[in-house]
């Protein structure tokens, strides 16, 4: 992924609504209610997010894992390596 691309997918994350998350979500085949784009937004806005960064990766996606879904939580790690590659 070029820088550009890399700078447009950070400035989405850190300013992604519930509804858009919802959206892009099913675009990609993963299903999430409104409370659990509630609370992964929630859990993005806790830092500035940069998705090269692997270990904040990790922090968050663990932070998903715990208080949202385990499962929604692999898949979301699934769609950032899809979407980095």
């Amino acid at each position: 992924m070029n820088m550009i691309q890399l700078q447009l997918v950070n400035y989405k994350l850190n300013n992604i609504t519930p509804s858009e998350l919802i959206q892009l979500s099913n675009q990609y085949g993963i299903k999430i209610s409104q409370q659990e784009a509630k609370q992964i937004i929630a859990i993005l806005r806790q830092e500035t997010i940069d998705v090269s960064n692997v270990k904040q990766r990790k922090k968050i996606l663990q932070k998903i894992s715990k208080q949202v879904n385990p499962q929604l939580a692999s898949k979301v790690n699934k769609l950032i390596e899809t979407v980095l590659q």
